[in-house]
């Protein structure tokens, strides 16, 4: 069965709402409209001015929000790259190699809310910590939003999840010329193993095939966390999936075929915590030839 086919939404509610419900009354959404986002805290956050190294050599001015609790920390921060910017990769990179210094990056893929792109990234701290991640250079700006579970306490991985997948544009800008939006396409489909009939056919639907790319894209991180058993990042994985299935205008598959019942399996296990039971989940997509995992 095709991934596309499916719609996660009808399997499992999505990951980042398993939250214990007491504490979940206690979230609101933020709005920023100068910064152009809105974003969901569990608590006022926090407003600090401070600088940002957006280079080993450069620093420049960046706002910070924040939550902190004993287990868990919530922080969107704002950099002003200044004119004339440095090149968006060259600022990702350096974000990316910052984040992660002394830690490990277990999932790192492309992003994208709305129409601005980015990276989206799970991180092990040397800490034991664990971060969620999402990294936007948009309007002369770097956002980078962070949530993470601290080695202390309970488990905050639902609520730092929640929180990061909590972000949204305002503005209807992009970050992206529509020529650059439709040359990612046909690199989008050959790294996930498409054809060109998928590209063909999706080329009359550009926010379609956008959120069938974005999904083949996580799911590909999905598999790679659960084999590497990295649980947060493959809930965070799964979390992106569920949060795409709710942008998809695809039709309805059967929710009991065998592709949709182990995706449910796998979202079940993941909502848990039991890694093994999401591997063992995972391994019924397999195929019997070459023992590879089917793509969506």
């Amino acid at each position: 069965m095709e991934w596309h086919a499916v719609r996660l939404f009808i399997l499992i509610p999505a990951i980042f709402l398993f939250a214990d419900p007491a504490a979940a009354q206690s979230w609101q959404e933020y709005s920023y409209p100068y910064y152009s986002f809105r974003v969901s805290f569990p608590a006022d956050p926090k407003l600090e001015s401070t600088t940002y190294q957006v280079s080993d050599d450069r620093a420049v001015e960046a706002h910070v929000y924040s939550v902190q609790r004993d287990n868990a920390e919530f922080k969107v921060t704002i950099a002003e790259l200044g004119d004339p910017s440095p090149p968006e990769a060259a600022v990702v990179d350096h974000a990316i190699k910052t984040l992660s210094e002394g830690g490990e990056v277990k999932v790192n893929i492309p992003h994208r809310i709305n129409r601005v792109f980015g990276r989206q990234l799970s991180i092990l701290q040397a800490d034991g910590s664990r971060a969620s991640v999402a990294l936007f250079d948009y309007n002369g700006r770097l956002y980078q939003i962070e949530g993470k579970s601290l080695a202390s306490g309970s488990d905050g991985t639902a609520d730092a999840i929640r929180f990061v997948q909590s972000l949204v544009f305002t503005g209807n800008g992009s970050n992206r010329s529509a020529d650059e939006i439709r040359a990612g396409r046909p690199t989008c489909n050959g790294a996930t193993g498409g054809g060109t009939a998928d590209a063909q056919g999706a080329a009359g639907d550009g926010r379609r095939f956008e959120v069938r790319c974005r999904r083949q894209q996580s799911f590909g991180a999905l598999v790679s966390s659960l084999n590497s058993g990295d649980l947060s990042g493959a809930q965070q994985a799964y979390a992106s999936l569920s949060q795409l299935a709710n942008n998809d205008q695809g039709r309805l598959a059967n929710p009991n075929g065998p592709f949709a019942q182990a995706m449910s399996r796998i979202g079940q296990a993941l909502q848990s915590g039991d890694l093994a039971g999401a591997q063992q989940a995972l391994s019924s997509l397999r195929r019997p030839r070459d023992g590879g995992p089917r793509q969506p």
